[in-house]
């Protein structure tokens, strides 16, 4: 039995790619299940949305043989393309897809002797300056590409720098992507692509043909989910492994950051930022234990957190379950709480939940 773990809602997912799909208008579907699916369970999430999306796009070659080990069939591109041949040599074979922003590592693929073609998509870079070909660049790279016996031109794609946050200067950027793709000889064989979750809710265009989803797939994009019905997918819980009375005066947990103001009773859980949990959350954040919220107290642990259960202690016992992201009762702890309260993004919260975290389908 594990004491910590992961739901993922099959019901969720499939709602928020239906709804991808209904506001993407027909285009392709390339979910982003990088990062271990954003923290959700790369292969968790991949079952659920086979038969539902064209291609998922994996992180790195690790990623890519993870998913292809038990989804045979999938069309997987990667993000962050192999570094050496044997990896290239695999890429090649089992007909992966790969990103490519730069010209060094154009023609270092290209010096490769394949059996196989490399299927290559082209980043351009409209203003996100992190990789990416010049307009110029392009030109070479397309040269490279069409007198090679190896490589062959699959997509075309760049990426927003300030979506949703910027409108303006994301349309200049789409303006660049447009202006460039068509120049492209015979691109109605490629896959076009730019819009990321905020761009297929804020920003659709008319002359790419493929979309890559990410964080929507997941229910976290905080201003937008509401207005769109996104439905979150991961709930986090843990188990109660000990209840103390404590008298007071006493403190809990490291340094004793936390002085009980009177006598109460506290419970532990297996769960700190060693699971991924977030450090700085010690003395901000809430858990539900029996359908109340109750306070984190004192500094949060490697692999423990410690509650308040004053409030809970006719109901709790050891064993019981708690909730640390998730809905329990009329009760609800979002990403986005966890993510405000600790300073920084929803992102964080989830990637960062370790891997070895039990993932279950329900």
């Amino acid at each position: 039995m594990s004491l910590n773990w992961i739901e993922i809602s099959k019901d969720a997912l499939i709602h928020n790619v239906n709804l991808i799909k209904e506001k993407a208008k027909g285009k392709r579907i390339l979910a982003v299940v990088k990062s271990n699916a954003y923290g959700h369970g790369l292969i968790q999430v991949a079952h659920v949305l086979k038969d539902h999306v064209d291609a998922f796009v994996v992180g790195d070659f690790e990623e890519a043989m993870e998913l292809y080990e038990h989804s045979k069939n999938a069309k997987i591109i990667i993000s962050l393309p192999p570094l050496n041949e044997k990896e290239l040599l695999e890429t090649s074979k089992l007909d992966f897809h790969i990103f490519v922003g730069n010209l060094q590592y154009l023609n270092w693929l290209n010096s490769i002797k394949l059996d196989n073609p490399i299927k290559v998509h082209l980043e351009i870079n409209t203003g996100m300056n992190r990789s990416g070909l010049s307009p110029e660049e392009l030109l070479k790279a397309l040269e490279i590409i069409y007198d090679s016996k190896t490589l062959r031109l699959q997509g075309l794609f760049s990426h927003y720098a300030t979506l949703p946050e910027n409108m303006k200067f994301a349309k200049i950027q789409a303006e660049k992507f447009k202006s460039i793709v068509e120049k492209i000889p015979q691109r109605e064989n490629l896959l076009i692509h730019m819009e990321n979750s905020s761009g297929i809710l804020k920003l659709l265009l008319d002359f790419t043909n493929s979309v890559r989803p990410g964080i929507s797939l997941y229910g976290l994009i905080a201003d937008e989910t509401k207005e769109d019905n996104f439905k979150p997918v991961l709930s986090l819980y843990s188990t109660i492994i000990d209840i103390l009375k404590i008298r007071k005066g006493e403190g809990v947990s490291y340094d004793h950051l936390f002085i009980a103001k009177k006598d109460m009773f506290v419970a532990t859980i297996p769960f700190g930022y060693g699971n991924g949990y977030m450090w700085n959350l010690k003395g901000k954040a809430e858990i539900i234990a029996k359908g109340k919220r109750v306070p984190v107290i004192g500094k949060i642990c490697m692999n423990h957190i410690i509650f308040d259960a004053s409030e809970v202690i006719d109901y709790i016992k050891i064993g019981d379950k708690v909730t640390l992201i998730g809905r329990d009762g009329q009760e609800q702890i979002t990403v986005e709480e966890l993510a405000r309260k600790s300073g920084t993004i929803n992102y964080e919260i989830v990637t960062k939940l370790s891997p070895k975290i039990k993932r279950i389908i329900v």
